[in-house]
């Protein structure tokens, strides 16, 4: 998990790096869970979205920091890279969403294909 944000001194490099690798293992996981969910293998469709939203809670909790110690005053210089971040972040929870359903709708045509 990334550390908490105390100053804008912490917001270094790595500390961007590692949220952004956070989000992508996050995507990851989302896809593997519609793949396996394709191949019928529901139990680790369910485990991988479970793997990606732990991954997104570090990454929800990394950007809260980041959030709460900008306070809406500016601290936080808008860089490139953080924007680059936000744009993972938000199409990485979407994906999420439409991972869910995904497996979802694979659970019923196996089902209907089964009855």
């Amino acid at each position: 998990m990334v550390q908490a944000i105390q100053s804008s001194d912490d917001i270094t490099e790595e500390f961007l790096m590692t949220l952004l690798c956070q989000v992508g293992e996050a995507r990851a996981a989302f896809m593997e869970a519609m793949s396996a969910a394709r191949q019928g293998h529901f139990d680790e469709a369910s485990r991988c979205l479970n793997e990606g939203d732990q991954a997104l809670i570090d990454v929800h909790r990394s950007q809260t920091s980041l959030i709460g110690f900008d306070e809406g005053e500016g601290k936080v210089t808008m860089t490139l890279i953080l924007t680059h971040i936000q744009d993972h972040i938000m199409t990485t929870m979407l994906c999420r969403d439409l991972a869910a359903e995904i497996v979802g709708i694979h659970q019923l045509i196996r089902e209907k294909e089964f009855a």
